[in-house]
């Protein structure tokens, strides 16, 4: 890697508070905008808190700060959501939960990034939007009978809200409701069904189209559908039966929208009533989509499929007894799939009982016809109590190629010492290429976080929070 020198050198010289989150923003497309940070300053009084933000490009130029005062309900707890960037706009979003969950709302504030302008905050109560905070002496109260929750999403130069279901609620949410940045609801569109029996799940957002999965249940007839949606309009594009009571098998998976073509990709299990199960997973899959949901590819791979390149059961089930974790799904838009996934077991302990152990990571290479082309091993020393080393990954070269990190903790020899190492494995133009940092500093915890195309970032901070630096590193592929 190559150093490339930050604009902003201290992250803890931002402000005087304390550090409530340090965070990339996405462009909807997924590619990084910049960062976040946000400070709590001073509790003003007993029901107002005082914050402030900081917006650094993807270069780490300070591009935007600004304070705002925000509402405390005492013994109501709350924190923030990533935001999520819609155009020049910011969604903030923050939860506020008591300790048994009967108490659970959100309230949003929309941050221009053009002018630096924070809206007052808003929230949803029925079909209306309502300006400024509840009210500190009836919030509880009020609340406390509320069946959902109404959880903005961004989306398609706008935002879902999207109900999530609380614990005394008899009955399942079946309504989405779409807003613009002006909080006009320009659309609403009911999924039907039985309130009891059937649920949707939001998949993903991409373009303008909203993917979710809708299960229903008549009689002793159970069903999986796959939903498209116009973003722009709210009207159905098309519905695909992904799994019935005679399917044979139930799926796990990720979407990506390639021209006009729909493509779904995961993991398999025997069919089951209660969906997709990891612990019995059969293998991998691929599914493709026309623009009018009818089916135009359609293949599984079973794990005995990738005997010429590893040893596996039909069960899954590798070598000391370890399985596969997929961590993610590249979708290369010439229909390529690379599939990353992670050696672990659950190893048991006198002492300690149950705990994590993870190996190695498997490379799944297969071509545009899901047949599989190679299974590459990334080797890195063994993880215990640690449910993943798995950093994050991201596409390159306009989908083309990928990349991803993770991180190592790696024996010294002849002592019991463990060097921290950042491995760093790229999938450009067909090939496997792995690198591996040392990180190890005897006086700071470096951090890293995903960064704009070729480069990753670095934050070194101490336990004394008095040194916090952050640094753009360039990635030697590049």
């Amino acid at each position: 890697m190559t150093n490339v020198e930050a604009q902003i050198s201290n992250l803890a010289n931002l402000a005087n508070g304390e550090m409530q989150m340090f965070t990339p923003i996405f462009e909807e497309n997924q590619d990084v905008y910049g960062y976040f940070t946000l400070f709590k300053l001073d509790k003003l009084n007993e029901n107002e808190e005082k914050y402030e933000y900081t917006i650094l490009d993807k270069n780490l130029n300070k591009v935007a700060n600004g304070e705002f005062v925000d509402v405390a309900y005492k013994k109501i707890y709350s924190r923030y959501y990533t935001p999520e960037k819609l155009g020049s706009t910011l969604l903030l979003t923050k939860r506020y939960n008591n300790t048994t969950g009967r108490i659970a709302f959100t309230s949003s504030r929309l941050l221009n990034l053009k002018d630096n302008e924070i809206t007052e905050p808003f929230y949803f109560e029925n079909d209306l939007v309502l300006k400024g905070n509840r009210d500190i002496s009836t919030v509880k109260k009020v609340q406390r009978d509320r069946e959902y929750i109404n959880v903005p999403v961004a989306a398609n130069n706008g935002y879902l809200v999207l109900q999530l279901r609380k614990k005394i609620a008899k009955k399942n949410p079946l309504v989405l409701k779409f807003y613009n940045l002006d909080n006009e609801k320009i659309w609403d569109y009911n999924f039907g069904g039985d309130e009891r029996w059937s649920f949707y799940r939001a998949v993903s957002f991409q373009d303008d189209v909203l993917y979710f999965t809708y299960s229903t249940r008549d009689d002793n007839q159970r069903k999986k559908e796959f939903l498209q949606i116009d973003a722009n309009t709210g009207k159905l594009n098309f519905r695909y039966a992904l799994e019935h009571s005679n399917s044979k098998y139930s799926y796990s998976y990720t979407t990506k929208k390639i021209d006009e073509n729909t493509v779904l990709t995961g993991k398999i299990s025997p069919y089951s009533i209660t969906g997709y199960n990891r612990n019995k997973a059969l293998g991998l899959f691929k599914i493709v989509l026309d623009k009018d949901g009818n089916e135009v590819f359609k293949k599984h791979f079973l794990w005995e499929d990738a005997e010429e390149f590893i040893e596996m059961s039909k069960k899954g089930k590798m070598d000391a007894g370890y399985k596969l974790f997929t961590h993610s799904y590249f979708v290369f838009n010439d229909n390529r799939i690379v599939v990353l996934s992670e050696k672990y077991k659950i190893a048991n302990n006198i002492l300690l009982g149950p705990h994590v152990k993870t190996e190695d990571f498997i490379l799944f290479e297969f071509d545009s016809d899901f047949n599989i082309k190679n299974a590459k091993t990334i080797a890195k020393d063994m993880s215990k109590f640690s449910s993943s080393d798995y950093l994050f990954g991201q596409y390159l070269n306009n989908e083309k190629d990928a990349v991803f990190f993770y991180q190592d903790y790696q024996k010294e020899e002849g002592t019991k010492d463990k060097n921290w190492i950042l491995g760093i494995v790229s999938i450009v133009d067909g090939e496997v290429n792995h690198e591996k940092i040392p990180m190890s500093s005897d006086d700071y915890y470096i951090s890293p976080y995903v960064a704009k195309e070729g480069y990753i970032l670095l934050r070194e901070f101490n336990k004394n929070s008095d040194f916090d630096k952050i640094r753009l590193e360039r990635l030697n592929f590049y």
